[in-house]
């Protein structure tokens, strides 16, 4: 994938959604996260940080082939919870005080990150802007 993090997220959108998150300019993801299995799957992972409260937010994205993306959707059906407003087929689950919304759209699979998640409403103009910065 070719996509900048200011093209996944913008920077009106996420200013909007809290202006105190800013881009880092370098990140790594955690390793065993989907960020991380996502950038080794060919995407791309931007981090965003709160400049007050330090909390991150982190979205990720790759194009995966089809049986990879039924894969991925089976294990998400028996371990997660469905959400009917992300894109085609999305899911949402708090896991350590972090809430991960999990969304396929055509053959993207995306994934955002974040403490500032805490139901699946919180996570919805960040993965509807992911969604619509895709080609």
């Amino acid at each position: 994938m070719t996509i900048g993090c200011s093209e996944l997220v913008t920077p009106e959108v996420m200013y909007d959604f809290n202006p105190n998150f800013v881009l880092r300019a370098s990140f790594a993801p955690e390793a065993g996260s989907q960020a991380e299995r996502i950038v080794g799957s060919d995407g791309v992972a931007c981090q965003w940080e709160n400049q007050s409260s330090g909390e991150t937010i982190v979205v990720a994205v790759a194009q995966l082939a089809q049986i990879d993306l039924d894969t991925l959707k089976n294990e998400l059906v028996m371990s997660s919870n469905a959400v009917p407003t992300y894109g085609d087929e999305g899911y949402f689950d708090v896991v350590d005080g972090r809430g991960e919304a999990e969304v396929f759209s055509g053959n993207y699979w995306i994934v955002a990150t974040s403490p500032a998640f805490l139901e699946p409403g919180d996570a919805v103009m960040i993965v509807e802007q992911a969604i619509s910065a895709l080609p």
